[in-house]
């Protein structure tokens, strides 16, 4: 499962191209890929450039917008994607493994930052948008669905990262500065 967002993002568009184009007629791997809205027509024209037609392989699906994420990213073995806030928790409660490319346009590069907690206890690899090409990002997907033990490593070190009951630790926090106040 890859995706860079509802807009899209132009550099992982153009490397998740060149991964679709190599791994098409792979029959163990079925992948799901949104361009994103801004970059839906950009990512058709660079497939059909190469000749490429998606409607002959039923392995590819590529999409605009994945408006089931859940069951798609319940359904995937591995996800290629941005590394904002959101998406990482989903990563991690979904217990899922994944190739982060920050996005580098953001505040203080919060991306690479929140990447870097889930890669440094083995829970992500990451790939700087400034290394991507796609022969890097073909190499690093290959390499782990060559080896079903990594995935399978990563994504529990990635469940393991979760905070499942957020809600309850802030309700108890709020609940115990309450008390305090009326002492």
């Amino acid at each position: 499962l890859s995706f860079g967002g509802s807009n899209g993002a132009r550099r992982i568009n153009e490397a998740m191209a060149e991964v679709i184009l190599n791994n098409k007629d792979r029959k163990d791997v079925v992948h799901i890929h949104a361009t994103g809205s801004i970059d839906k027509e950009y990512f058709d024209n660079l497939l059909k450039s190469r000749n490429f037609d998606a409607s002959k392989y039923p392995n590819i699906i590529i999409r605009e917008y994945i408006d089931d994420m859940s069951r798609c990213m319940a359904a995937a073995d591995l996800l290629v994607t941005r590394s904002g806030a959101l998406t990482l928790c989903e990563i991690q409660a979904a217990g899922k493994a994944s190739i982060l490319i920050p996005s580098p346009n953001v505040a203080a590069n919060h991306q690479y930052h929140n990447a870097k907690v889930l890669v440094d206890k083995g829970a992500a690899y990451l790939l700087e948008e400034k290394d991507l090409t796609p022969q890097k990002l073909c190499q690093a997907i290959d390499d782990l669905l060559n080896n079903p033990q990594k995935i399978k490593e990563i994504a529990k070190n990635a469940s393991a990262t979760a905070i499942i009951d957020a809600n309850e630790r802030i309700y108890n926090e709020i609940k115990s500065l309450t008390k305090e106040k009326k002492h």
